[in-house]
């Protein structure tokens, strides 16, 4: 399956990837300086690390910079994240299970067909290094928040890599440019969820593909407990909140080392509550709240797992329904559906001109 038709990836970045972009408020072209990205207009865009930035903190909507600054610290904490053998592989087999490959090489496959693709919302950098690995062509990576410096040391210098940090709702690339994005879980975490899928699909080339992901709405208990301690972190300070999140953490991993197997006899549709065995600390981590622990990992990723979960100041929740609606507004055709425990990921194609 190639998006860009009979077009090759190469012939698709002659120009320097920093004349790739444009202004993300106008779409004016921009001009090169040496410490920043210039418009016809005047409006300037500093370029620190070599990184061009289009985030200002005082102009953004406050929950927003909230959640920026949250992923900020977090990224700043573990800053490798991804990149050791362990949760490198769980999450990219993950990735391809959700968002329907057989494979790694049925995914590479497709990403040779591929001229551009986008990691929108590239945290520390560890799905971009995976589509340089995979993909010939340009590879981008945005971020809101000052990961995107940490994903430049973990990927290294590549003529082929432009980061950029951005805002979901105003990425600095014209209309039509990718043959592939992806949003890996990071969606959720804007202001306006629908809005800025809107705004990704319309970064992707007719026939191109996108492939993102959410959270799901969950039982009663879950849903009522996230909200109360969801509202008691964001009040605590940063360190608090660490504080209370490995508190969390203790908790799942004392759970997890019991071995305990429960039996529930019989559903209980109103909570969300399904019969049958299960272990303990799974079964209080999907319906009463968020207790995460994975023993093949370390101490401060578990910790920071839990703690993404409870400090952003926004983390939406939807049904398959409503995001349904959502790709069948913008027209898009549903290459793979999966509808999780955790989240809700689809990978689509937007149509063709005149299809």
């Amino acid at each position: 399956m190639t998006p860009t038709g009979s077009r090759t990836p190469q012939a698709d970045i002659a120009a320097p990837p920093l004349e790739l972009l444009v202004d993300p408020v106008t779409g004016a072209p921009l001009r090169v300086e040496e410490t920043a990205l210039v418009s016809g207009a005047g409006a300037r865009y500093p370029i620190r690390d070599g990184i061009p930035r289009f985030v200002d903190s005082t102009e953004i909507h406050e929950e927003q910079a909230a959640t920026g600054d949250t992923f900020s610290k977090k990224w700043s904490r573990i800053a490798t994240f991804g990149h050791d053998d362990a949760t490198r592989t769980f999450h990219h087999n993950w990735y391809l299970q959700r968002y329907g490959w057989r494979d790694e090489q049925e995914f590479a496959a497709f990403l040779s067909g591929c001229a551009r693709v986008l990691d929108a919302g590239c945290g520390v950098g560890r799905d971009v290094a995976w589509y340089l690995r995979l993909a010939p062509g340009l590879v981008a990576g945005v971020d809101i928040s000052t990961a995107v410096d940490a994903a430049a040391r973990n990927v290294g210098p590549n003529d082929r890599l432009l980061l950029a940090q951005s805002d979901l709702a105003q990425l600095p690339f014209p209309p039509d440019f990718f043959d592939y994005i992806a949003c890996d879980q990071v969606l959720q975490h804007t202001v306006a969820p629908r809005a800025s899928f809107q705004h990704l699909v319309s970064r992707v080339k007719p026939g191109g593909v996108l492939a993102f992901y959410v959270y799901r709405v969950k039982g009663a208990l879950r849903e009522f407990a996230d909200d109360h301690l969801r509202r008691a972190t964001m009040a605590m300070t940063e360190e608090e909140a660490y504080r209370f999140s490995e508190a969390v953490t203790r908790f799942g991993k004392a759970l997890t080392e019991q071995k305990v197997t429960i039996d529930i006899p019989a559903d209980i549709p109103e909570l969300g509550i399904s019969a049958g065995s299960f272990d303990l600390q799974r079964w209080l981590y999907w319906n009463v709240f968020k207790c995460f622990y994975n023993a093949d990992w370390d101490w401060e990723t578990n910790v920071m797992t839990n703690y993404d979960w409870y400090r952003p100041a926004t983390a939406h929740r939807y049904r398959a329904e409503e995001i349904r609606q959502w790709i069948a507004a913008e027209r898009l055709e549903v290459l793979h559906e999966d509808v999780g425990d955790a989240g809700l990921s689809y990978r689509c194609r937007r149509p063709r001109r005149g299809h």
